[in-house]
């Protein structure tokens, strides 16, 4: 807090006047010390005992202090906490015998160290008009403007559905299933801004932090427009977005996947209004099911999304799966896993998170792994349920719980062969692409007008379209691998921030639950409540859920409606 706010000196009429306004419990007061070298600066004789009764006293009015006896002008100043403004309060002698000018102000502002940011005309006015006794701002530095980071303008959505530009875009958590045409234009990325460096008035520089570019790449079907500026359908589809990218897919529309259709394959997106039965199978880009499946099959490079509940379903998802419960399911998701309700006797392994969103919702029984964090509401069957089942069975004995966070084994290999793949076809395009040179090389060296070298220019020709297919193939893989182990970047990342993971039960825990983190295991000895497991030097602690969460619950999937 600057002095003028804990006391001030006045000097009118050839009388220095001290108030030290009221002092509140607790907050900052006058120091003694401050308040003598002023006095000391001013050049004022005083009694001591009467500056310390008016500094006991503290009545908030100026109280009479001794005679002014100077002669020459007194410059009091002092800077802000931050040093990005300088205070000047002059104080003029009973008797001006040398006036004062702009070049003593600034001397004085140099030997506390103001270099820069000065305020010329207003100091000269200051001399000018006399304005004395008023610690008034006369050197100020520069506040950094920090860049703004990039974000996407979703045109394809309509106006009053877009994310508004200042909010964080999670492409996945948009539930789109929108329509377009060729050539329409999708996406606009704003570019992020830099920020310009700010400077005190001591001539230290406060560095300014730039905008964060927003990335998001064209992906099947889709592509830049000649600018640059925006991705565009290259065909009518449907929307499909993925971590960093939009893609356009092709749909198909079922009713109900059943015994008389058996098996879907499709590369574009599965839409099916009602149920997936027993027995069958659905494989495509990505599956949206109205419905419930059953003891079926669901595969897809992207996400899944189940209205109901999937029950002794096998599911593979290369993106996020979204489902109303699992009874029975052996769920591998490479992203997040979200359950409206329940998880039951399943086993599921997600790459990044893994939450129940109801309050009363609740995981019994199986194997519950993600590579980051675990969201769940209650573990074990609710009350109603176990009377149910104790009634039809009195010596069964509740389900054991596995929950486990951390990196998988499995999840680092994968990342690895993600790695050898990507490097492994970008040598072989590379291969592909001295062949290419060297045929073209070839065949700007032959006669086009000689008859007999009209095979082997066939022969060329057909070699150089074989060698650019294949060298294509290699691009798309490389892509495809890059992209992957970007994505799963993501998920060590998190993992690091998280120190390996972290679980989260905000209703109750059983005894018998098992809770592993970073392959260190827990087993809950008696029923608990409310408790986040986390790993410390020690093994796994354990704390309260809501202190802990509000650090990382921003890294939980949310869908969007």
């Amino acid at each position: 807090m600057p002095k003028a706010e804990l006391y001030k000196i006045s000097v009118a009429d050839g009388k220095v006047m001290l108030r030290i306004p009221e002092q509140l419990v607790g907050a900052e007061t006058a120091d003694m010390d401050d308040i003598q070298a002023e006095l000391h600066m001013m050049d004022v004789d005083y009694v001591p005992e009467e500056l310390l009764d008016i500094y006991n006293r503290t009545s908030g009015e100026f109280d009479f202090l001794t005679d002014v006896k100077t002669t020459d002008f007194t410059l009091q100043i002092e800077l802000s906490d931050d040093q990005s403004k300088a205070y000047l309060n002059v104080i003029p002698p009973k008797e001006i015998i040398e006036p004062l000018t702009i070049e003593r102000v600034l001397a004085a502002l140099r030997e506390e160290n103001v270099f820069q940011g000065f305020d010329r005309e207003f100091i000269e006015k200051i001399i000018k008009e006399r304005i004395y006794f008023e610690p008034v701002v006369v050197a100020s530095g520069k506040t950094p403007v920090h860049g703004k980071n990039g974000h996407p303008e979703l045109l394809f959505l309509p106006e009053k559905f877009r994310p508004s530009p200042e909010s964080s875009i999670n492409l996945r958590e948009l539930p789109v299933m929108q329509k377009v045409t060729e050539g329409q234009e999708l996406v606009r990325v704003e570019q992020a801004t830099m920020g310009e460096d700010g400077y005190t008035i001591t001539g230290r520089l406060i560095t300014a932090s730039s905008g964060k570019q927003y990335r998001i790449r064209p992906g099947r079907n889709t592509r830049f427009n000649p600018e640059g500026t925006h991705i565009i359908a290259a065909s009518e589809g449907i929307v499909c977005l993925g971590n960093d990218s939009i893609s356009v897919e092709r749909i198909k529309y079922m009713d109900k996947v059943d015994g008389s259709v058996g098996r879907v394959r499709f590369d574009g997106i599965v839409s099916v209004r009602g149920n997936i039965s027993d027995r069958c199978s659905v494989e495509a880009v990505r599956i949206e099911v109205g419905g419930s499946v059953g003891k079926a099959s669901l595969r897809s490079i992207g996400d899944i999304r189940v209205a109901q509940g999937l029950k002794g379903t096998v599911v593979q998802c290369g993106g996020s799966l979204h489902a109303g419960n699992m009874v029975d399911t052996q769920a591998s998701i490479f992203d997040h896993a979200v359950v409206d309700e329940f998880i039951l006797n399943s086993k599921v392994f997600c790459g990044s998170t893994l939450q129940v969103n109801a309050t009363d919702g609740y995981a019994c029984g199986g194997v519950l792994q993600a590579g980051n964090l675990i969201r769940l509401s209650n573990v074990g069957l609710p009350e109603d349920k176990k009377r149910k089942n104790k009634s039809s069975n009195e010596q069964e004995i509740p389900p054991q719980t596995l929950i486990e966070v951390g990196i998988s084994l499995k999840n680092r290999k994968q990342f690895n062969e993600l790695e050898k793949r990507a490097r492994e076809s970008l040598y072989a395009l590379q291969d592909d692409l001295n062949e290419i040179t060297t045929l073209m090389k070839d065949l700007e060296k032959t006669d086009w007008n000689e008859e007999r070298d009209e095979d082997y220019r066939a022969n060329k020709i057909r070699t150089l379209g074989e060698l650019e297919e294949k060298a294509n193939k290699n691009v798309m893989s490389a892509f495809s691998d890059l992209r992957k182990r970007e994505a799963q970047d993501e998920i060590n990342e998190l993992n690091k921030i998280t120190g390996g993971g972290a679980v989260f039960i905000t209703g109750r825990i059983p005894e018998g639950t098992s809770v592993n983190v970073r392959r260190s295991r827990y087993i809950v000895r008696s029923n608990m409540a409310d408790k986040a497991f986390s790993f410390s030097e020690n093994g796994i602690q354990t704390s309260s859920c809501s202190e802990l969460l509000k650090d990382f619950q921003k890294y939980f999937f949310e869908i969007m409606v």
